[in-house]
């Protein structure tokens, strides 16, 4: 996204996606279907973190999401 906002490293930003990368129809599927924003790296880290949580202790398997914490 480098092109759109410019360099953005050494901000403490990151480029946070929707739909997550762990789903089905996550922002890697490749057919640029997907919305991002720069928000700050700490928050997107936690962000993340709180998804893993919720596929854990929710038992969702990789293959169910279509990526995860399980692969798939």
């Amino acid at each position: 996204m480098h092109q759109v906002w410019g360099s953005y490293t050494g901000s403490g930003l990151e480029c946070d996606e929707y739909p997550f990368a762990s789903t089905k129809e996550g922002s890697t599927k490749g057919d640029n279907r997907f919305s991002v924003r720069l928000i700050d790296g700490k928050d997107n880290r936690r962000g993340g973190e709180r998804i893993n949580e919720m596929y854990t202790l929710n038992r969702v398997l990789g293959s169910v999401i279509g990526r995860g914490p399980n692969g798939g």
